[in-house]
């Protein structure tokens, strides 16, 4: 297969928005999806102290949410590719509203594990969803921006979780504004509403082809379609999985690996690393959680830049090497120097300056990772998908872990020097990825 194909240059100029309103939605339902998912973090020692719950055990409750969401993936990635992504979607923001009303519910310790344990598994379906939607709905060209831009709408929920939850709790007394606080139950309560209100609107609207959708102008099928790949079935999707080509892919594993490599940079700066500031830079609590933030927003800008980076390059180029694999490589490689550069500053400062830098840069390999699996996966992306976010949960789940052994051994420098060598991990990884056709158009080619 070659590598260049016809971009959407050569798209009729004239084109609606609907397929940009369809992302609008799927940015919206990831911004629900983390809103719901973090505020768990935020009353921490007020369910402690009314379920009776000791750190060990509350320990157990978060980390609940990531199993299964980790091995979930796969089984609703494969959900969402066969019923669709309009029902699949629709049923998964049900779901995970119902998982969060049923934590406000929770009467101890395994009540609380089993509504975790049910929201990671409601979750685990809307990125495999959302990346077979983007195959459907976006043509190459405008892949990078929008998996950047869905990435990005990730970390801005978490943000904005942390800040709503803060407030529902504590209320707000803004002059002649005054609105009482509510328990850590109601705080659960209010925040399964907007997913059902999601789930309604998104069932009524979207349709899993733009083919299917009324709104959907001739102009702006076309621009949809301009590069779509000729392998490409309308049946294969109610196909069984080829998962014997899939897990003898070295390109899938090796997909796997640079998001395993990234997902566990990213976690340590959501979870240690308030407690890295405070241990290495003498940084008080109150400020080391303000300054944990900084790392967040870098991601944010990284993910929402990188995607526009990678649709101009194959605007421009037409390669997939250069658009995807070319700035995934560059991207990780300078992430793990400003991150090794970090180590060495001695002052907060030029510190943060550096540590933001990294995440940036590991923030515009992201949207290479989630365009380069839409690529590869042809007809069967919502497994392929998750296996990927599979990969990088597990990674997730347990390099907080490994940390947390360094910490405990007084090693709190070293583990910047971890991240940044497992940021040099996801340069390898991309380096031997093939980024050029699909991963059963890879077994076609070794077969001739």
């Amino acid at each position: 297969m070659s590598e260049h194909l016809p971009t959407t240059d050569d798209a009729p100029a004239a084109a609606g928005w609907v397929r940009h309103k369809v992302m609008a939605m799927l940015c919206l339902a990831a911004a629900i999806a983390y809103i719901s998912r973090n505020s768990i973090a935020v009353p921490v020692e007020l369910i402690e102290e009314d379920l009776g719950l000791d750190e060990r055990k509350m320990g157990w409750v978060m980390g609940a949410f990531f199993w299964s969401y980790a091995f979930a993936q796969i089984p609703a990635g494969w959900l969402g590719q066969y019923w669709g992504t309009r029902r699949a979607l629709s049923l998964y923001a049900v779901l995970w509203s119902f998982a969060s009303a049923l934590s406000g519910w929770a009467s101890g310790l395994w009540s609380l594990i089993a509504a975790r344990l049910l929201f990671g598994i409601a979750q685990a379906g809307i990125f495999p969803s959302s990346a077979n939607t983007i195959a459907k709905w976006l043509p190459n060209s405008e892949r990078g921006t929008s998996s950047g831009a869905l990435g990005a709408f990730m970390s801005i929920g978490g943000a904005i979780s942390l800040a709503l939850t803060g407030l529902l709790l504590s209320g707000i007394d803004w002059g002649p504004l005054h609105v009482p606080g509510v328990s850590w139950r109601g705080v659960f309560f209010i925040l399964a509403a907007p997913g059902v209100l999601w789930a309604v609107w998104f069932y009524f609207w979207f349709r899993d082809t733009p083919q299917e959708h009324s709104s959907v102008t001739l102009e702006e099928l076309a621009a949809i379609n301009v590069d779509a790949p000729v392998e490409s079935s309308p049946t294969e999707s109610r196909e069984p999985t080829p998962w014997g080509i899939i897990l003898s892919s070295p390109t899938m594993w090796m997909i796997c690996g640079q998001q395993a490599a990234r997902a566990a940079g990213y976690i340590f700066f959501v979870t240690w690393f308030p407690t890295y500031l405070k241990e290495v830079h003498g940084v008080q609590m109150e400020k080391a959680g303000l300054l944990g933030s900084v790392p967040l927003f870098g991601t944010v800008a990284g993910a929402l830049l990188g995607g526009f980076l990678v649709d101009a390059i194959w605007k421009r180029t037409g390669s997939r090497r250069l658009s995807r694999q070319g700035v995934a490589i560059t991207a990780m490689l300078l992430s793990a120097v400003f991150t090794m550069l970090a180590w060495f500053a001695h002052a907060l400062e030029p510190a943060m300056a550096l540590i933001a830098a990294g995440t940036f840069a590991a923030g515009l390999a992201g949207s290479c990772g989630y365009t380069v699996t839409i690529d590869k996966g042809g007809n069967h992306i919502g497994p392929i998908f998750g296996m990927m976010n599979m990969a990088g949960n597990l990674a997730a789940a347990l390099f907080p872990v490994v940390v947390g052994e360094l910490f405990a051994r007084d090693y709190y420098a070293t583990s910047l020097l971890l991240v940044a060598g497992i940021y040099v991990t996801a340069a390898v990884c991309w380096m031997l990825i093939n980024p050029v056709g699909t991963l059963f158009a890879d077994r076609e080619m070794k077969a001739k």
